[in-house]
């Protein structure tokens, strides 16, 4: 069952200090986002360095100029089973069926040469592309973006270390750039005067993607200024406020299988809102041979720590419930 978050505060947290020196100034983030891990379950990273103008103007470029054919031959097997990729590629839109439609990519380091490609190990795959003379500048942004996101997540991840009252390493052996699972997701919706069939929530509200806990590390999500995002508290069902500059930050399953849920995931959904918007979540992950230790950061009585697992088989997992709860996206 997931936790109900107690608030549905989300402060805006600079996080610029966690890239500095000063100890003092990171025990005053890591409070900041202990406060708000322990709350809403949500908080906005300012301070991060990202150009999210670039970013927009390159992701719309991308769905703006993307043909249906170009869509097909890029499409996981999901949609079409000539390509065996499972994350990596394009999740297609269905007509009268489904409208939302995204691009996932993984690690730019998973390569022929690299030692899970080569084991045919699960989730790791050699990214495609499209056709670069058509997208000339989609694959070189995409690929340095993975990089900066990742080691941007790296920082929020040693601000939660310190939150958690552990060094502000304690991940860093976990988060190898060569090894991880994370992804990105470049998801569009858009916005149809004959829009598909849309689902509606237990308390009647029209949905374009049911309640879920992400699995992941955690998530870092920038998206269009337009209202869509609810999380799940004591006090029922509550409105995320939105932010055109600055990345929404949560921590996902692992986070509260492996704090005791001290952080939990925080349960959410997305509301059906017949507008073109962007949701480009960066989802981090420990590389498949990860195995951290589960600790409580604070008493909890008589109930017992999870067992350690490997990353990679707490992630398969995971998506597969994911995908049997809420159907492939």
């Amino acid at each position: 069952m997931p936790v109900l978050m107690p608030s549905a505060d989300v402060p805006t947290i600079d996080i610029s200090p966690l890239f500095g020196g000063d100890p003092n100034e990171k025990t005053r983030v890591a409070q900041e986002i202990n406060k708000a891990c322990r709350g809403s379950g949500f908080f906005y990273a300012s301070g991060h360095g990202i150009d999210v103008q670039l970013l927009q103007d390159v992701v719309n470029e991308f769905h703006r100029t993307m043909t249906e054919e170009e869509k097909y031959e890029l499409a996981i097997n999901a949609y079409n089973k000539d390509n065996p990729r499972l994350r990596n590629g394009y999740y297609m839109a269905v007509k009268g069926k489904k409208a939302v439609e995204s691009w996932c990519y993984l690690n730019p380091s998973f390569n022929e040469d690299h030692p899970m490609i080569r084991a045919g190990a699960p989730m790791h795959e050699v990214n495609i592309w499209p056709d670069q003379r058509r997208h000339a500048r989609f694959r070189p942004f995409c690929e340095q973006y993975y990089r900066d996101m990742f080691r941007l997540s790296k920082v929020l991840m040693s601000g939660i270390a310190l939150a958690l009252g552990k060094p502000e390493d304690f991940f860093d052996a976990e988060l190898s750039e060569a090894d991880t699972l994370s992804a990105v997701s470049l998801i569009r919706y858009p916005r149809l005067e004959d829009y598909p069939p849309v689902k509606t929530g237990p308390d009647g509200t029209k949905l374009s993607f049911e309640d879920h806990l992400d699995v992941s590390m955690i998530t870092v999500l920038f998206q269009t200024e337009v209202q869509n995002l609810q999380v799940e508290t004591v006090d029922g069902w509550h409105d995320l406020p939105t932010s055109g500059e600055d990345f929404l930050v949560n921590c996902g399953t692992y986070m509260g299988y492996l704090t005791n849920d001290y952080f939990p995931a925080p349960n959410h959904r997305v509301k059906f809102i017949n507008a073109e918007r962007l949701s480009l979540p960066f989802f981090l992950h420990a590389g498949q041979t990860s195995v951290m230790e589960p600790f409580a950061p604070e008493a909890t009585g008589a109930k017992e720590l999870n067992p350690p697992i490997e990353y990679g088989d707490y992630l398969q997992r995971g998506f597969h419930a994911l995908i049997a709860k809420n159907g492939q996206t």
